[in-house]
């Protein structure tokens, strides 16, 4: 029963988590749409065209290292149900923890992104 109460409590986190990058991406969309338009138009100055581009290497980046960390996790995993932690609540919380490896850089950059954006203004 413990188990399927920290199975909730996870889940909850989770959901909180997701409100919480949810409202750094509107805000950090909201801050990038008119440097991404004025770069896309050719009228935008170097800082529309830097911002451009270091938006495109980090997503890249973080989709890179998710997908590394989410890799991992995931052999962990295969371990950890080969190793007899085959319940189904305790595979539920595997599986939490392959999400959240690798969502983990994305969320990360997501919340320092729209904090940098915001702040600056």
């Amino acid at each position: 029963m413990s188990d399927l109460l920290v199975l909730q409590s996870r889940l909850i986190r989770t959901w909180f988590e997701l409100i919480e990058v949810y409202i750094a991406t509107v805000a950090t969309v909201s801050a990038r749409m008119p440097i991404i338009a004025a770069a896309a138009s050719g009228f935008g100055d170097k800082r529309a065209h830097r911002e451009t581009h270091v938006m495109v290497a980090e997503k890249l980046r973080a989709a890179s290292q998710g997908a590394e960390a989410g890799a991992l996790e995931s052999a962990k995993v295969a371990l950890r149900v080969m190793t007899g932690q085959n319940h189904p609540v305790a595979v539920a919380g595997h599986m939490m923890d392959v999400a959240a490896a690798a969502t983990r850089p994305a969320r990360r950059k997501v919340r320092a992104n729209a904090r940098r954006l915001t702040s600056s203004r």
